[in-house]
This record gives C-alpha cells, structure tokens and sequence, in this order.
C-alpha cells in the first residue's frame, strides 16, 4: 500500500509546520487503528530528521497545494505585520541573535530573502551564521512560499529523509471563493490520481489552508470526488496544555471521519423531524447545537409537554441517557443517595456493598434531571458544588460516607414546568446560575396547531401500538377541525385523553351503547372532554387583572400587550399571522413578548 499526504499551504504556521507533523509520522508510524497523536512538542520535533534511521515511517509522496503568493496576501498580512515577533523569541535572546534579526527586519531589501539575509550576516556578523541557519525554522512562516520551500528542500534537515516533494501551484485567484477552489482542485484531482494506482492511501490535512479550503475538502468527500482510500486529518494547537510563555504550543494530529457532514446528520435526530412549525424548528436547530458544546441545558416547558420523551428520542444517537423525577424523592438524604451514590456501611437500611449515585451511572453519556425546582435548597447547594467543572469539562463526584472522588464527563441537562421568573424565587442564585445556561422553551401545543394532524397520530400510535391489530388512527373531518380548536392547556395529556374517550367508545359493546346518549365515537369523545378536560393554569385565568392592585402602571401595561401577543399567536396560529392580524411587525410582537421577560 502506497501513501501520499496532502496539505495546503497556511498562511500562519508554515512549511516548519509540515515537517513536524511529518517528523511525528516518522516516529509513529501509522497505527493500525485512528490516528491520535497529542501533546506534540515542534521544538523536540525539529531534531528528528537530524539523525535518519531505517525504520522511519516516510510517505511516498507529499504533495503540497498552494495559489500564487498575492491570494494569500490578500487573506492574511501577518508576515508583514508580524516582522517584530521574532525580538521576542527567547531562543533568539538566548544565542544573541537578536541585533542580528533587529537589522535585517529594518531592512526591506533584504528580509524575508534566505540567499541576501545569509550574505549579509556572512559579511557583518559571520560568527553568528550557524546560529542563525539553525533558528530560520522559528520564522519561516513570514517568508514568501517559494522561499519556504526552498529552505525546506534545500536547508533544512527535512531533505536528510524526504526527497519526494511535489508542489502544485493551483491557478486559483480567490482564496475566498470555495467553488473556485473546489473546481480547481477537482480538475486537479481528477488527472493525478487518475493515474495511480488503486492501492494508494491518501491523508489528507483538512485542518490547513484557509476556511474555505476546509470546506471544499469536506464537499468534495460528500460528493464522492476524492480516491476511494482518502483519509482525513486535522493539525490544532493545544493551548490550554501549553504555557502563555511558550512561542511554539504543543499540538495534535488527529483523524477525524472523511463524510463528516453526513456522520453529524445521522447522528444528530430530530425530536420533531415531521413539524411545521417554527418553533418546534427552532428547538432542533437549539438542541443540535447545544448537545456539541460543554455546557448543561435546561428544558423549560407545560406540564404534559413531553420534556421526557423528547430526551429520550436523543437516546436514538446512541447515547446513554440515565434520567431521575426530581418530584420522586421522598427527603434529602434520598435525593443525595440517588444523586451522588454512597460507601458501603454509610447509613442503616442501605445496600451492603454500596451504590453508585446516577452521575456515575451517566458518565460518557447524558444525565437527565426532571422537575429541577423540586429539590431543596440543601440538596441544589450540594448539587450546585457536584456540577463545578474543570477546564476539560470534567465533574469530581464524591459519594456519601466517602474522602474520594470519582472523575466523570457527562451532558448535563435539566427540565421543569416553571417559568424563568419562578424558578428565580425558587432556586438559589448560584444554582440558577449554574443551571441556565442554554435554554431550550418548548412550546405548548396551542403554539404549534399547524402539527396538530401529526401530534394526534403519534398519540394514537404512542397509545395502542402494542394492541394487535393496532386501531385505526380515527381521521374523520369533524374531528380533526374539532382538534385543531383546541387549546389543549395539557398538551399532550390532553390528546391522550381524547384518544382513550375515542377508543374506549369504540370498545362498548352494543349494551353499554345503548345506554349513553352520544351515538358515535366523536360526540361521545367531545362530550367527554368538555366535561373533564383539563382547563386554563389558575394563574392565567384572569389575565393582567391578577394581583393588579400590586402593580404599577407600566408593569400592567407591559402585562396588556404580553396577553395581546399570545392571545393573537395562540388565536392566528403564528407569529407572522398574529402581527398582520394587529397590524404590527413581528419585531413589535416579539418585543412585547420580551419586555415582559426582561422585567421579571
């Protein structure tokens, strides 16, 4: 199997850049399984061509893209801006190199030019030539391509090992415009590996170039049009494990799946993949992002809006979900067990060889806490000191009766019924705090009714998909008009209510029909709804009038035009609709809406 590398020319790390990855290889080798190298040190890395050895890992082929030297100094000035960086190296310092470089960078007819910068030390500062020859590496990503290059074959000890280095200058004349850049390496593409064989590897840098590079090597993957054993990796900088001190961070090499885009989407799944609603929309595209990041979520939503079972969708990713009620535990010393496990002999009555709490149970996966605002303000306090992480993301879990602690990574996310303004009275600040971070509204059904159709037929599904035949989904045109006027205040209780009525209608017998008044399974299911369905929260029947003697003025005003923008979105089913009904923008909507909010 033969392999080739491929990389772009990058502005800010240069060809020095490149022999160090491969420097890396050549120790490593290629592992049988992913690539994973980290906590690379350049400056170690920049010795190991010195001495060659047999057994060295050398790609066949390292092909090297680059546009002509004025695209990427349209992208980037840096190695014109950056002259005065060198002064600061203390390697520079050390070898008393730094009048040298001082002279040379004040002199534009000579810097950034290997062959009149050398003359000109030879001549003014000859003990200093070796000095200098050994240190170019920490500068040449300032010098122009064809300089780096030359100093790369020629100077440095890169040609001690390689000497198959094949550079294309690709006639691209934006650097900016991907489907230039993705046409040209295409075509170029197309006619070199055309002619190889068919037991080539190729490993290709996605992580170089400019952005826009990055972006075509991941279409062209989509799209099929790179050799059939193409691998990708990409080059970062660990600065987090580096010292601010340090000119050159430690870095990876890692490998990373070549059809990318395509894995994220088959990983990241919808919790509501059929809606037509905006909202609901939104809460994927909040959710899919959200999930990425290293901080918790916090789902707020009607009671009966499904906060659980929209977790538990996710659990379709592949990932481990433990979730808990916070309303189940009975005292705090049961929410503390539950939570954070505890030693063996740590109080009468538990197991004898101890338990596990649930951040244990949760770790590389998501921990999902329900009714939050039910814990006490003991427990949030000990909750709040649990879910401290480091920098790495990482959660320190000591269990009850024990002096040591468990390290864990899990996603965080939490879920209640209560507003923003309640769950600020109900939990300490801290924790508050610590718990709102992204926030996810669902919204309730009466928000949504352009997905009534498809809410009801889950429902139904959800219900009776174990009875063998599974019941018709009921269909009728009067029915569905009837749902779709419906504000439903317990979401999908409530259509799981109407589905019971409908089937258990369905399921009397000619006797027990006889003996109730509606003649068919929709009349008797409204009937029954009406009289038992679940109403308005008390807290909203009365609108702005409730505690209206406690507020001023301008907070019931506020009030009014919040109860003008939801009654018109629950009324005109959407907020486009709504504003053209009141004859105001959306923006105007939307600032009653957050007026209110900004204000609690």
């Amino acid at each position: 199997m033969r392999n080739t590398y491929i990389t772009w020319h990058y502005t800010t790390h240069g060809v020095a850049y490149l022999k160090h990855i491969l420097s890396e290889f050549y120790l490593k080798g290629l592992p049988s399984n992913k690539i994973v190298f980290e906590n690379l040190n350049q400056e170690k890395l920049n010795e190991v061509f010195n001495t060659p050895n047999s057994n060295g890992f050398i790609f066949d082929k390292i092909i090297y893209l680059t546009a002509p030297q004025e695209m990427f100094d349209k992208l980037s000035t840096r190695r014109f801006d950056y002259k005065k960086n060198i002064l600061e190296d203390t390697k520079i310092i050390e070898l008393g190199l730094k009048d040298v470089y001082a002279q040379i960078i004040e002199n534009d007819d000579i810097c950034y030019c290997l062959e009149k910068e050398t003359d000109f030390i030879q001549n003014n500062h000859a003990d200093k030539l070796p000095a200098f020859e050994q240190t170019v590496w920490r500068n040449i990503q300032h010098y122009p391509i064809l300089e780096q290059l030359k100093w790369l074959q020629e100077k440095s000890n890169f040609k001690n090992v390689y000497h198959n280095l094949q550079v294309i200058e690709l006639p691209v004349t934006d650097l900016r415009d991907e489907q230039q850049i993705a046409k040209e390496v295409n075509k170029w593409s197309k006619t070199y590996f055309g002619k190889q064989k068919h037991d080539t590897q190729v490993f290709i840098n996605v992580s170089l170039g400019s952005s826009e590079t990055q972006v075509v090597w991941h279409t062209l993957a989509e799209a099929g049009l790179l050799p059939e054993r193409t691998r990708f990796v990409k080059t970062y900088d660990d600065k987090t494990k580096s010292s601010t001190k340090d000119r050159f961070k430690l870095f990876s090499i890692k490998e990373i799946p070549v059809k990318l885009i395509s894995d994220i989407g088959k990983n990241i799944k919808e919790v509501f993949p059929e809606t037509k609603s905006a909202n609901r929309k939104l809460v994927d595209k909040q959710l899919g992002t959200f999930l990425n990041t290293g901080f918790s979520i916090l789902l707020i939503g009607e009671r009966g809006i499904g906060k659980s079972n929209n977790i538990r969708k996710l659990s379709e990713r592949g990932t481990k979900i433990i979730e808990a009620d916070c309303a189940s535990f009975s005292d705090d010393n049961t929410a503390e067990s539950e939570l954070f496990g505890y030693k063996e002999g740590t109080f009468t009555g538990g197991l004898k060889e101890g338990k596990n709490g649930l951040f244990v149970e949760a770790n590389g996966g998501i921990l999902f806490l329900d009714e939050i605002h039910n814990l006490s303000k003991l427990v949030q306090s000990k909750l709040m000191k649990a879910i401290q992480t480091d920098k790495n993301d990482f959660m320190y879990i000591r269990k009850l009766g024990s002096t040591e602690s468990t390290k864990i990574k899990c996603k965080l996310i939490f879920a209640t019924n209560k507003t923003v303004a309640e769950l600020r009275d109900i939990l300490l600040p801290d924790f508050y705090d610590r718990i709102v971070q992204h926030v996810v509204e669902l919204p309730p059904l009466r928000y949504t009714k352009e997905d009534r159709e498809t809410d009801w037929e889950n429902t139904w599904k959800y219900l009776f998909d174990k009875i063998k035949p599974m019941p018709n989904v009921p269909q009728e045109i009067e029915l569905l008009n009837w749902l779709k006027e419906l504000k439903l205040y317990g979401n999908y209780r409530d259509l799981q209510k109407i589905a019971m009525y409908y089937n258990a209608f369905n399921q009397f017998d000619d006797e027990t029909k006889a003996l109730i008044e509606e003649q068919s399974p929709f009349e008797y299911t409204k009937n029954a709804f009406t009289k038992y369905h679940s109403q308005k929260p008390s807290n909203e029947q009365n609108g702005i009038l409730v505690n209206h003697n406690e507020k001023q003025p301008s907070e019931m005003i506020t009030d009014f035009y919040f109860k003008l923008q939801e009654w018109a979105v629950e009324n005109y089913q959407s907020r486009k609709s709504a504003a053209e009904k009141l004859g105001v923008t959306e923006k105007t909507l939307n600032n009653w809406k957050n007026q209110k909010s900004a204000s609690k």
